[in-house]
């Protein structure tokens, strides 16, 4: 069973494994001296081509806290600062001595600040990219079951 259930509507499965997932422990940043250890869970699934899924804790309730967003944003912290609102990216800086990508992660409750190792991360979207290459995305959109259903929802 996946535990990463994605929507099927408008996803063509051509063949080969549909999910692409790494588990990796990163610093939840709860003060510039104390960290907290995490496990994160990221996936990509090719049937949504344009999104990764982080799975992480989710200690004010027990469960799980997922947040949705763009691989391109990620692929670009690595290099560069990014995102805006509730997923921003910054990549490693060796200015600072902070060998890692930082993720901070917003909600209606709050925000997390995470060190996440890079060598893992970088890998991972590795294997994305070579899962749906940067520009085939849209290969792996069923567009007309998309408008089926949109116009089905009316």
């Amino acid at each position: 069973m996946n535990p990463h259930p994605l929507p099927e509507d408008g996803a063509r499965e051509p063949g080969g494994a549909m999910a692409v997932t790494v588990t990796v422990t990163a610093s939840s940043v709860i003060s510039r001296t104390e960290t907290e250890p995490v496990a994160l869970r990221f996936s990509y699934d090719r049937r949504q081509p344009f999104t990764v899924v982080l799975d992480m804790p989710d200690p004010a309730d027990a469960g799980t806290a997922r947040w949705s967003f763009a691989r391109e944003l990620l692929q670009s912290g690595l290099h560069l600062p990014s995102g805006e609102g509730d997923v921003r990216v910054w990549p490693p800086c060796r200015c600072n001595n902070r060998p890692d990508v930082r993720l901070l992660l917003g909600a209606g409750t709050g925000t997390v600040l995470l060190d996440v190792p890079v060598r893992p991360l970088s890998a991972w979207l590795i294997r994305t990219w070579e899962a749906v290459p940067p520009g085939k995305e849209s290969a792996w959109i069923d567009w007309d079951a998309i408008l089926k259903k949109l116009l089905d929802d009316r």
